[in-house]
């Protein structure tokens, strides 16, 4: 009787054992899983900066609004390498480059730091005023080493000029000149520019050109499209 006390003693006494040893391994486990950082959700990545763009025909000409806006919550800087803070480049509807303002413009080449409190914006305004009409897509972007701030848009030209190709065939008279286009002459009028580019066009050459008609149908050179541009 006495033996089966104590072997009832010794069996509690190693269940307790057991129970306190699991409960244990829990708390630690539990301890480790909760020092664990915290993966940051997706809906909480926030840009530092929020592009716009807007495009507004005008007569002849595209007007292209472009503003960057500071919504990171501090001050950002931005440093430029030349008095260009921002660009364009304007392709047609076969992806080919057509136009990029920083080929036509000329710009100092000094370091330029500019520091953007939050909520203030930056914003540029270009015209373009030599583009045929077709459909095209024009990006433009920042030049600062810290941000692109990139925007995309469809840009769609109407009323503006229209492209022509041709032989030339001589000189008119100072304001006008002659073209053969697909076996028939025709005659254009020059505007000042043309003129000026019309001393480094040779007769019997293929040129290509921006013009537009009116409506008794007389037709005007705006600008020589040259192989250097």
């Amino acid at each position: 009787m006495r033996n089966n006390k104590w072997f009832y003693i010794m069996s509690s006494a190693l269940m307790i054992g057991l129970l306190t040893g699991c409960g244990t391994g829990a708390t630690t486990k539990g301890s480790a899983e909760g020092t664990k950082p915290a993966l940051p959700k997706q809906n909480e990545i926030v840009a530092k900066f929020h592009a716009t763009i807007e495009t507004k025909a005008v007569n002849n000409t595209m007007i292209i609004k472009y503003k960057v806006k500071n919504l990171s919550g501090k001050p950002q800087k931005l440093t430029f390498t030349s008095g260009l803070e921002a660009d364009y480049i304007v392709y047609d509807s076969e992806g080919k480059k057509v136009k990029r303002y920083s080929d036509e413009v000329m710009s100092t080449q000094a370091i330029k730091e500019l520091e953007l409190a939050n909520n203030q914006e930056i914003a540029k305004e270009f015209t373009i005023s030599d583009l045929p009409n077709g459909q095209y897509r024009i990006e433009v972007f920042l030049t600062a080493k810290e941000e692109e701030a990139k925007v995309v848009t469809d840009l769609i030209v109407k009323n503006s000029f229209s492209k022509g190709t041709g032989v030339l065939v001589g000189q008119m008279d100072p304001h006008t000149i002659e073209i053969d286009m697909e076996g028939k002459k025709v005659a254009f009028q020059l505007t000042e520019d043309a003129i000026k580019q019309l001393s480094s066009l040779k007769e019997g050459e293929q040129v290509s050109f921006l013009y537009k008609e009116n409506e008794t149908g007389q037709k005007l050179i705006q600008k020589f499209i040259l192989e250097k541009e």
